[in-house]
C-alpha cells in the first residue's frame, strides 16, 4: 500500500529520531525540501523492512511521488547514492512500477547513512546461501541426473572403444551398459571439435550491465536487459564435468561417453588428457592414472576455485580417479573418420560389434519386390552381395539398427537410407555390380517403385 509523504515527514520531525538515532548522522542539505522528502522516503522504507532488505529503486516511489519533485527518478537515485542513503548490492532485480514492471534494474539496500551494517548483512546472507546450496557435490550434480540404482565398480573396462558398421548397435550397447553407472556424461566428436570443447577452457561470455534508466540500441533486433559486456570465464567441457563428478563422488561410478570418436583428430582434442589414459592395472591404486599432469593455467584456476580434487592428486593437477570410465564409439570406415594412431589406440580396450548381430527390428516387414520380407532377410541379402563384391570394408556393411523401425515401413525412406547409402557412400562407381540393370541412381529409383521392384535381384540368390 502506498505511503503518504505527510506520514514520512511527521515521523521524521516527531519521534523518529529518538527511535533511530543513526538517522541524524547524515542531514539533508539546507533549504532543499524536495531532497528532505526523498530522504524521508528511504527512512520510512527502512522502518518497514529493516537492515539487509534489498529492493529495486522504484520501490521508493511507494513512499513518495517522484513527479512531485523537480528531478528525474534517475537523478533522485543518484542523489541517494551520493549521500550514502542507498548502495548497490552488486546484483540485479526487477522493476515493480507498472511502466517498467519486470524489467531488470540495479538492486539496492540501505547505505551507511541509514544503517552501516545493511550491505554486510546482505553479503553475509548470500554467502551463507551459496555455501549451503552450492557445495561441490550439488554443483556437479546440477546438470546431470544421478542413478540411485548405480553400481561401482562396473564390470566393463575403464577405457573402451566400441566399433563396427553403421547401425550395428554400438551406441545402443554402450547406453545399455551405462545404465549401471551412477552418473553419465555424453558428448559427440565432429570435425571441428577442439580441446576447449572437450576438456574446457577460457571462453567469452555475454553479460549485461543493468541500469535504472531504460536502454535502447540502434540496430538491435531483440530486446536486451542492459548494456552488453564480454567477460571471460572457464567453461568446462564434457571431460571436466565428468572429472568433477568423479572427484566429488569417489564411491560412485561416472561414465563419460564419446560418440563418433574418430570424426575428430582425437589426439589433438584430448591434448594432455591423453597421458592420463595410462592406468595402473594392479595394486591398491588400480584404476588411477599412472601419471598426473599439470593443468593449463586457466584449468588449474578452475580446479582450485571449485576445489575439484580427489585423494590421490595434488590440488590444481589432473589425474584420473578409478571411478571415471571413458567409453567411446566409432566407425573406422566412416567417410569423415580420421586416422587413429597406434599410440592412441593401445590405451583402450576394444569391442567389435559385427554386422551379423541381430536386433529387435529383425522381424519388421519391409516392402521389396512387391512383397513384405523381414528386415533381417533383406539386410542379410544386401551384406552378402557386398561381401561377394570383394574389397569392401566390413565397417561399410549394413547393421541391424541402421534404419529406424518407423522408416523401415516407409519404402521411400528405405530408398534414401539403404539404396542411396549403398550407391553414394559404399559402392560409388562399382554400384552397377550390385544393382541389377541400373547404371544410375535415377534408374534405381525408377525400378524401386516404392518397394515394388527388386533392385538387387531375387533375395534367395
Amino acid at each position: 500500500m502506498a505511503r503518504s509523504p505527510i506520514r514520512c515527514r511527521r515521523l521524521w520531525h516527531g519521534r523518529w529520531l529518538q527511535r533511530w538515532p543513526s538517522f541524524s548522522k547524515k542531514r539533508p542539505p539546507e533549504g532543499d525540501d524536495n531532497v528532505d522528502e526523498l530522504y524521508d522516503a528511504v527512512r520510512a522504507l527502512y522502518a518497514d523492512e529493516g537492515a539487509g532488505y534489498c529492493f529495486p529503486p522504484d520501490k521508493l516511489w511507494e513512499y513518495i511521488d517522484p513527479n512531485d519533485l523537480d528531478r528525474t527518478p534517475h537523478a533522485l537515485i543518484n542523489i541517494l547514492k551520493k549521500e550514502d542513503y542507498i548502495v548497490g548490492t552488486g546484483g540485479s532485480t526487477k522493476a515493480i512500477t507498472p511502466a517498467r514492471k519486470g524489467a531488470p534494474v540495479t538492486e539496492y539496500t540501505f547505505g551507511p547513512s541509514i544503517d552501516r551494517n545493511s550491505l554486510a548483512i546482505v553479503q553475509a546472507n548470500r554467502a551463507g546461501a551459496t555455501q549451503s546450496t552450492t557445495s561441490p557435490s550439488s554443483q556437479s550434480a546440477a546438470t546431470v541426473t544421478a542413478n540411485p540404482n548405480g553400481t561401482y565398480p562396473l564390470e566393463q573396462p575403464l577405457q573402451r572403444i566400441v566399433y563396427g558398421c553403421p547401425g550395428s548397435g554400438k551406441s545402443h550397447l554402450v547406453n545399455e551398459e551405462a545404465k549401471k553407472a551412477h552418473f553419465t556424461v555424453r558428448t559427440v566428436f565432429f570435425q571441428e571439435t577442439s580441446y576447449y570443447d572437450f576438456v574446457g577452457g577460457l571462453r567469452p561470455q555475454s553479460i549485461y550491465r543493468v541500469t535504472d534508466e531504460p536502454s535502447s540500441y540502434i540496430g538491435s533486433t531483440i530486446d536486451v536487459p542492459g548494456e552488453p559486456v564480454i567477460q571471460y570465464v572457464v567453461q568446462p567441457g564434457a571431460f571436466l564435468k565428468a572429472y568433477r563428478l568423479a572427484c566429488d563422488f569417489p564411491d560412485k561410478s561416472v561414465v563419460l561417453i564419446i560418440e563418433e570418436l574418430s570424426r575428430a583428430v582425437a589426439a589433438h582434442v584430448m591434448g594432455d588428457v591423453l597421458q592420463l589414459l595410462d592406468r595402473i592395472e594392479d595394486g591398491p591404486e588400480t584404476g588411477l592414472s599412472v601419471y598426473d599432469v599439470d593443468a593449463r593455467p586457466d584449468i588449474e584456476s578452475w580446479l582450485l576455485l571449485n576445489e575439484v580434487q580427489h585423494a590421490n592428486v595434488d590440488a590444481g593437477k589432473l589425474r584420473l580417479p578409478a571411478n571415471l570410465y571413458i567409453w567411446a564409439t566409432m566407425n573406422r570406415a566412416d567417410q569423415n573418420a580420421r586416422q587413429l594412431d597406434a599410440a592412441f589406440l593401445r590405451r583402450w580396450s576394444k569391442t567389435y560389434v559385427s554386422y551379423l548381430e541381430g536386433s529387435s527390428f529383425d522381424d519388421i516387414p519391409v516392402r521389396y519386390g512387391g512383397q513384405d520380407v523381414a528386415w533381417s532377410v533383406l539386410r542379410n541379402a544386401v551384406n552378402k552381395r557386398l561381401l561377394d563384391a570383394g574389397g569392401i570394408a566390413e565397417d561399410k556393411f549394413v547393421g541391424a539398427y541402421m534404419i529406424s523401425a518407423r522408416k523401415l515401413t516407409d519404402p521411400n525412406a528405405v530408398f534414401e537410407e539403404l539404396w542411396g547409402y549403398l550407391w553414394n557412400d559404399v559402392l560409388k562407381t562399382r554400384a552397377p555390380q550390385i544393382f541389377v540393370d541400373c547404371a544410375t541412381l535415377a534408374e534405381v529409383r525408377e525400378k524401386w517403385k516404392a518397394g515394388e521392384g527388386s533392385v538387387i535381384g531375387p533375395l534367395s540368390n
